[in-house]
Formats: structure tokens, sequence, C-alpha cells
């Protein structure tokens, strides 16, 4: 199945093949992609706060998410387990210039999901 990308994010099974699952390769590239349209929306310091939900895959999601922000140059504030609106609320609580969220939602356990924030704590929109 391909990625799914919409409002809510980018969301796919766990590995398979990159651009038609949510493989390592895919999580980079997308968070790198993020971090970059951070950088050129934001002011400094650059900031992003990342949460995750309890999936089995969320910690890999999570490690491979951070360490692609932090090599463009963000700091990642990661809250571990939060729910969504736990996210949203820190990227506006924290000054973040931005936040990912790491669920899939009410999808089954094997897949996952990056829902990218802006700085209000709000999905991006089509026009960001």
């Amino acid at each position: 199945m391909a990625l799914i990308k919409s409002i809510s994010g980018i969301r796919g099974t766990i590995g398979g093949r990159p651009g038609e699952n949510l493989t390592p390769l895919d999580i980079v590239k997308f968070s790198a992609a993020y971090g970059t349209w951070v950088k050129r929306e934001s002011a400094s310091p650059l900031k992003v706060v990342l949460g995750r939900d309890a999936r089995k895959s969320g910690t890999e999601v999570a490690l491979l998410v951070s360490t692609t922000l932090r090599r463009v140059g963000i700091t990642v504030v990661d809250l571990g387990l939060a729910t969504p609106p736990t996210v949203e609320l820190a990227v506006v609580g924290l000054s973040a210039s931005g936040g990912i969220i790491i669920t899939a939602s009410h999808n089954p356990g094997e897949w996952n999901a990056l829902k990218l924030l802006n700085e209000k704590g709000e999905f991006l929109s089509a026009s960001d």
C-alpha cells in the first residue's frame, strides 16, 4: 500500500519498500524535509516538540525523527509518550517552531505516522 499523505500527516505500515510503506528511509526523508521547512519559516532558536503513542514502532521512529532533526540544526524536546493534545499544547507553551506527533491514531498497530505541526500547534496546511 502506498504511503498516505494528507493534512493529518504521512502514514503507512512500518517496514517494506520505501515510498510504499513507512520505512526508515521515508521517516528520515520526511523528517529532514520538515526540518528544512522549520528552518525556512521560523526565527531562531529552532525547537521542535516530539511525542508518540505506545505502538511498538514508536521508539524507533522517534529516534530516527529526533536524530534527523538534530542533524539539520534543530533542538528537539522529546516528550516521550504523549497524547496529541499534549504535544499541540507543548508547542505553544514552549514557544517551539513546530511539533511532530508519532501516532497512526485509529489505524492498526502495524501502522504509524508523522503528524506535522506548525508553531501554533496546528496541523500543517496545504499552503505550508
